[in-house]
């Protein structure tokens, strides 16, 4: 854990740093010196975007590889859905 700083410069520069108007300040600053097209509220890309989405299809067989693993732990055979969950 960080102590308390040692000057008011550093108070104040941890201050700045830490402040969300002066990031996105400092970013937009960015971008113009960059030439780098400024998003808008409904173009920003979230990470959600880019999760995996399994189809009904990738659900059922994946249903099917755990059922049938299932009854071979039952019937006291050995398990092999390990070599398709890593």
């Amino acid at each position: 854990m960080r102590g308390a700083p040692r000057s008011l410069e550093e108070l104040l520069y941890l201050k700045l740093i830490n402040n969300v108007r002066f990031q996105s300040f400092v970013r937009k600053i960015y971008r113009k010196v960059n030439s780098i097209p400024d998003l808008t509220h409904q173009e920003k890309i979230t990470a959600f975007q880019y999760l995996y989405k399994p189809t009904r299809v990738h659900k059922f067989k994946a249903f099917k590889i755990l059922f049938w693993d299932e009854i071979r732990a039952t019937l006291g055979f050995k398990r092999q859905a390990e070599k398709f969950f890593k």
